[in-house]
């Protein structure tokens, strides 16, 4: 099994640059008439707004799923349970490269995946004095008109905030790791958050360099490796 051994663990570790304002959803407002704002960040408890590792990795496997699709790869579809491989898998050599990486549920005695990849939650790096409202509204898609009472308000981060970015890669294959690179590259040129069509959500990822542990590391016999900022990408 994948996770029976400590093989190889890569630590990539950087920032997120938010390039265009950047919009991470909530949800709705319980208080609208206290938050002002019908569509705001996400905040943790303290109000600080940060990037859920949920929907990094999720942006990630849906370009990894694209660029895989078009390389030739057979890729399942997720996120239906019973649409992806895991259900219809005999074994684990039978799943597709992006459920080998990214994790898969299985139905019907199928086979599960954890994922080989963690997302740690993105938080800022400094402290954002004040966000963005943005003002949109609602286009009726029959009429072509605007709806009644459509007109709401966006929250966003402001262009060049900074979050921390860290993943975790487990004994991954040469590869998934290059389809993971590639995936990431993928999402500097798509973009990240909600609101895409209104220009926000371009980012960039700023890995400063990848750590190589081993169990050898971990038990004091060997150091580990590190890929510097200049040689992260080949």
């Amino acid at each position: 099994m994948v996770f029976e051994k400590l093989e190889k663990r890569l630590i990539f570790e950087g920032e997120i640059e938010s390039k265009t304002p950047m919009h991470i959803g909530s949800g709705k407002p319980e208080l609208e008439e206290i938050t002002g704002v019908d569509l705001p960040v996400l905040k943790d408890p303290k109000g600080i707004p940060y990037i859920p590792g949920s929907s990094i990795k999720g942006k990630v496997r849906s370009e990894a799923e694209r660029i895989g699709k078009s390389l030739g790869y057979k890729i399942c579809t997720p996120p239906a349970i019973e649409t992806m491989c895991g259900t219809r898998a005999r074994s684990e050599e039978d799943l597709c490269i992006a459920c080998k990486i990214f994790g898969t549920a299985s139905m019907r005695g199928g086979v599960s995946r954890a994922s080989k990849v963690k997302f740690r939650d993105a938080y800022p790096t400094s402290t954002i004095e004040a966000s963005l409202t943005r003002t949109g509204i609602a286009i009726d898609r029959e009429t072509g008109s605007v709806r009644t009472g459509a007109l709401y308000t966006i929250e966003a981060v402001p262009a060049g905030t900074k979050f921390s970015l860290e993943i975790i890669a487990e004994n991954m294959s040469d590869e998934e790791i290059k389809l993971l690179k590639a995936a990431l590259k993928s999402v500097e040129d798509s973009s990240l958050g909600g609101h895409s069509s209104r220009g926000m959500g371009k980012i960039r990822f700023q890995i400063s360099q990848i750590k190589e542990r081993t169990a050898k590391f971990y038990m004091g016999q060997e150091p580990e490796k590190i890929t510097s900022r200049e040689d992260v990408w080949k």
